[in-house]
């Protein structure tokens, strides 16, 4: 498959590192393509599709079927893998998209090639009812293991909507601050800073005033002085920190996050990422 191997013809050489998309045709990863196309447009990165096959772990006997044109496994393989360069190229017709297709667990090549790219991007797999607000285990190992953000989506096309950040004064927060004020910044939407404090029965549920939240004035620092974003500050104490940031993503068009914060007890993937990861209905960043 040479031609699916090599970079659109004609399309600009970009310096930065490229946007990698699997793809399995699933809706999840068909969703995931066409998420990651428009980003690659709006941001004038190169985008890689990646599809990955285990037959070759099996059986030697890939095809093709004597006298049956285009038959066998490997045919089949490259027809998934060029199903994913269409769809990206239909979605962002003048974007530099190319495809891969690699011998391996999704889980594993993914993880390896998040070395060499900017953002990582994945779609879900449900199960229907509320079990089909949870996110696929290949999902939950990357947000845990990838060398660069990886964007889980659930929605191609999101409705309008703020970029969420939740904060908690982490390094890793820190991160997602500024992922999050960039994304916010291409999507040309207001960016809400949420942070949810350690709960006791007689703290107050909100702070009159959220410049009193430290936590949260530190991820405002991190934000050019002349920034244009509209941004928004909100401070809660409250039970549930994912509880929170739910409730507050059904109304983004995507909640950013830092792998894991202050209270994770040393997990590579903190409990509220996880938690948000299963239950937000929208599209979720991990940064780490």
């Amino acid at each position: 498959m040479s031609a699916a191997e090599s970079p659109t013809a004609g399309t600009p050489v970009t310096l930065t590192k490229p946007i990698i998309v699997g793809y399995d045709a699933s809706d999840g990863s068909r969703r995931a393509v066409l998420w990651a196309a428009g980003h690659a447009a709006a941001t004038g990165q190169a985008l890689v599709v990646v599809h990955c096959w285990l037959w070759p772990f099996f059986t030697q006997d890939l095809g093709p079927r004597t006298d049956v044109k285009d038959s066998g496994l490997r045919k089949a393989a490259e027809r998934i893998a060029a199903e994913g360069l269409d769809l990206a190229k239909q979605a962002a017709p003048d974007i530099n998209v190319s495809v891969r297709l690699i011998t391996g667990f999704p889980s594993e090549v993914l993880t390896k090639l998040s070395a060499e790219a900017s953002l990582l991007v994945t779609g879900t797999r449900g199960l229907g009812g509320f079990a089909g607000l949870l996110v696929g285990s290949v999902s939950l190992h990357l947000a845990a293991t990838a060398s660069c953000p990886i964007a889980v989506i659930r929605q191609d096309q999101p409705e309008k909507g703020d970029v969420l950040v939740a904060v908690d004064g982490s390094p890793e927060s820190d991160r997602a601050v500024i992922a999050a004020a960039d994304l916010a910044k291409t999507l040309h939407a207001s960016l809400r800073v949420l942070h949810v404090r350690p709960y006791s029965r007689h703290a107050l549920t909100r702070l009159p005033d959220p410049e009193h939240d430290p936590v949260v004035q530190q991820a405002l620092n991190l934000l050019p002085a002349d920034t244009e974003l509209t941004i928004i500050e909100d401070s809660f104490a409250e039970p549930s920190v994912p509880g929170v940031i739910v409730h507050h993503a059904n109304r983004a068009v995507c909640v950013v996050l830092g792998a894991k914060g202050n209270n994770t007890l040393g997990a590579r993937l903190g409990s509220a990422v996880h938690a948000v990861l299963h239950h937000a209905q929208g599209n979720v960043i991990v940064v780490r």
